[in-house]
């Protein structure tokens, strides 16, 4: 089964990238209010939200059985992903999990092009 990686979006998406980017925030803080020459507090805050970043940007994927979250297990989905909006190698897909549960996720993907005739 193939991996397809996004990056998710909705009310989930802002809440998880919001304090994702409060990790940077807090170690940009600290590298520029800092007197030293080697800021170690803000090196550390800044090392640990790429971290996060890349632990979150591979484990966010989707098969077509199943939803990985990085803060969830996998969850089976309902129906395949639907492609809501697309332009140029960006595209939108939905993804439902149950009635109550969606999910929108962003994908950069390389758009298949039919060769005319």
């Amino acid at each position: 089964m193939k991996k397809n990686y996004f990056i998710f979006l909705g009310k989930n998406g802002l809440i998880y990238y919001s304090w994702l980017f409060v990790v940077l925030f807090i170690g940009l803080i600290l590298g520029y209010e800092g007197t030293s020459k080697i800021n170690w507090p803000a090196i550390i805050f800044i090392v640990i939200f790429f971290i996060i970043l890349i632990y979150s940007l591979l484990s966010s994927y989707y098969t077509e059985s199943y939803l990985k979250l990085p803060y969830k297990i996998k969850m089976p989905l309902k129906q395949a992903p639907n492609k809501v909006w697309a332009w140029r190698v960006f595209n939108i897909y939905q993804v439902r999990i149950d009635n109550l549960h969606q999910y929108f996720l962003f994908r950069i993907e390389k758009n298949k092009v039919e060769s005319g005739k």
